[in-house]
């Protein structure tokens, strides 16, 4: 195959996970080209609900991982210059007696971490802050270091960052496999286009990141998981803070969400799936049964089957890493900072034991956890 182009790091998938990977490389100094099978910003990314979480997110050290990650948006959107529509504060609500003992269980798990600042509040607590909240609400987890975005608009931001570091961006370009020297060190990618020459591979391709691993010959454990979400009209602001199921955007539109199906890759949307979603939200937020839906929409998640991401260097093939996994719009920045480290030094500073590319390998020294797609 012929040689199109010479780079030194090419990032496959220009997703969220994948624009911020060639943004933190590129703005360490290295030459990235940014790879991708339609374009960017087309998959997942763009097809989600917009929360910036990371409180109910467990084991402890998980949610520490996604919060280490929302501390470092504010320093990226100073960086971009750019309004994402990014605002902190976030609230899950608890509409039972049991579901508040098991939110408050779970606060109490998260304080292993000192790190952690959550904290239950009261049914009216919750209302002081969302006037559209149900009066029959008992509760609800808040915390100050969650939020939400405008997940299409931090995309294309990070994107537009990537174009000024110099990266360069191939779209319309399928990777086919990967190039490896006697050594098994990577050597290039294949494409479609003809062969890019470089030494080193980042698999940031969401939901397709399993098939990718494939052409190294690494197995992980990832399935595409359906999240589908309503979107109403407009109607002024009744929920001025960020919730986890139901959210009022900067335009007034409310979000509703998000169902988790195990389909396949199948993104349609259903009418079963809508009538749930709304039903949850009209329980939380009573208004939503007198607005009108103008939007419903479906995206995948690229799910790991144990819930943890899978980050870090595949060791038998020099060069090779893996950055995928669900919430990719919370871990961005992360993922951003751990491969640059990687690449950049050889190390990083955050621990990525329980993040094992090869937990699914039959070469990997750590096992995966428990199987969580049925939950």
């Amino acid at each position: 195959m012929n040689t199109i182009h010479n780079t030194e790091v090419v990032v496959v998938g220009a997703g969220a996970v994948g624009c911020s990977i060639a943004y933190w490389l590129a703005k360490r100094g290295k030459d990235v080209t940014l790879v991708d099978k339609s374009g960017p910003g087309t998959g997942s990314s763009v097809a989600t609900f917009g929360l910036v979480w990371s409180s109910a997110k467990e084991p402890h050290t998980y949610m520490e991982l996604n919060l280490r990650s929302s501390r470092l948006w504010p320093q990226m959107l100073d960086e971009l210059d750019e309004d994402v529509e990014y605002r902190l504060g976030g609230l899950k609500i608890v509409l039972t007696g049991k579901d508040y003992e098991a939110q408050g269980d779970l606060v109490e798990r998260q304080r292993h971490s000192p790190l952690f600042r959550g904290r239950m509040i009261s049914g009216p607590e919750a209302r002081d802050i969302q006037p559209g909240l149900s009066p029959k609400i008992v509760g609800a987890l808040y915390c100050p270091d969650d939020g939400d975005s405008n997940p299409i608009k931090w995309t294309y931001a990070l994107l537009r960052g990537c174009k000024r570091q110099g990266v360069k961006v191939m779209r319309d370009t399928e990777v086919l496999g990967f190039d490896l020297d006697e050594g098994n060190q990577v050597a290039g990618v294949l494409t479609g286009r003809g062969r890019v020459q470089a030494g080193h591979a980042v698999n940031a391709a969401g939901v397709w990141a399993a098939q990718v691993a494939q052409m190294v010959g690494v197995t992980i454990g990832l399935y595409p998981q359906r999240g589908q979400v309503l979107i109403s009209e407009a109607v002024p602001k009744i929920l001025p803070m960020a919730q986890s199921t139901v959210r009022q955007s900067f335009d007034g539109n409310i979000y509703m969400g998000a169902t988790m199906e195990d389909v396949g890759f199948d993104w349609s949307t259903s009418p079963e799936g809508a009538e749930k979603i709304a039903k949850n939200a009209a329980r939380m937020v009573p208004l939503v049964r007198d607005l009108s839906i103008i939007r419903q929409f479906s995206g995948l998640r690229p799910m790991p089957r144990d819930g943890l991401p899978f980050i870090g260097a595949i060791p038998h093939v020099p060069g090779y890493y893996i950055a995928v996994g669900h919430s990719g719009i919370t871990l961005s920045p992360i993922h951003g900072k751990i491969i640059s480290d990687l690449i950049v030094e050889g190390e990083t500073d955050i621990p990525l034991e329980d993040y094992d590319p090869l937990r699914y390998d039959e070469r990997g020294t750590r096992k995966a956890g428990p199987d969580q797609s049925g939950h």
